[in-house]
């Protein structure tokens, strides 16, 4: 099995047809025919149908063609990694997190590592809980940035990120000017509600009933960062972390703190068993660097020992 059968094998796949294939990779009718059938000769199966004049992928062709298509893809990717190689990037930190901190921590936190590492780009990837959760260990994840306290199999916490809620709504929904807000203004105001999956939902509903307070939830999604742009689209109010109520405050928006604070915690995990990579390791300073600068004291980031 060679990679030219296998590229062959794509191009007809995409096309349905010999004679596309062989003008595109500038081969013979003949010679891309050939390709097919000794590949399926090696397989054992066969990778097409004819219907109406056009080869069409059987289910098993469908099956193969998902693990080619990796396959080529990693292929294709070679020659950039051969270069970052050369170039002595080759010990870049693998980074994976949450939606909500994807879209709100990380960009600057991001910007803050690159300027001071300019020949170390991070990889960011981003997953669900669940899918961190269920990652295998050959996935290799340096750092994993989720929502508190939320155990991770398989990953220690190196460090963790409190903050304060804030509460974000269209400009002109809040019956005061203040800032901070009292909660006990917020009455019959509509909201947008993270339940169940905003591990900080519960505990804003607590501290409303304690207060007294009774709000109108007029929608409810499982992304923190849709909250915020339904919060932009005049829906209703949010509490937001400060990094996604930073991204939408505006002229459309307005964003203020809670008299009765409201705290939460991102945490950045590690894989059990093992010190940090020295990537790694910057990587995270750059993080927590970030969180110290920023304005209001509000967020503060510290090292688990």
């Amino acid at each position: 099995m060679h990679i030219k059968q296998l590229r062959s094998f794509l191009t007809v796949a995409d096309s349905g047809s010999v004679t596309a294939t062989a003008e595109q990779l500038h081969m013979t009718q003949s010679g891309v025919s050939r390709q097919i059938a000794t590949l399926e000769d090696e397989l054992g199966f066969s990778l097409f149908d004819r219907i109406r004049g056009r080869l069409v992928l059987n289910p098993r062709g469908l099956a193969f063609r998902r693990h080619v298509r990796q396959t080529m893809d990693s292929v294709d990717h070679l020659p950039h990694a051969a270069r970052a190689i050369a170039d002595g990037v080759f010990n870049r930190v693998n980074v994976v997190a949450t939606s909500s901190i994807i879209h709100g921590l990380l960009p600057p936190a991001i910007a803050h590592y690159v300027s001071k590492w300019p020949g170390l780009p991070p990889r960011v990837i981003m997953r669900s809980l669940r899918e961190i959760s269920d990652s295998a260990p050959e996935e290799d994840f340096d750092l994993v940035l989720a929502p508190m306290p939320i155990p991770l199999p398989r990953f220690r916490v190196v460090a963790r990120i409190d903050f304060e809620l804030h509460l974000a709504g269209p400009v002109g929904s809040f019956p005061v000017e203040d800032d901070p807000i009292d909660l006990g203004s917020l009455g019959g105001l509509p909201f947008i509600s993270l339940d169940p999956f905003a591990t900080y939902q519960e505990g804003i509903e607590t501290m409303l009933a304690e207060t007294g307070v009774e709000v109108t939830y007029v929608c409810e999604t499982s992304s923190v960062v849709t909250a915020a742009q339904l919060v932009r689209a005049g829906v209703g109010c949010a509490f937001l972390d400060p990094y996604i109520s930073g991204s939408v405050r505006g002229p459309r928006v307005k964003v203020v703190s809670v008299r009765q604070k409201l705290m939460h915690a991102y945490g950045i995990y590690a894989p059990s068993g093992g010190p940090l990579s020295h990537e790694a390791t910057k990587f995270l300073e750059s993080v927590l660097d970030y969180v110290h600068s920023t304005q209001g004291g509000a967020s503060q980031g510290n090292l688990e020992t």
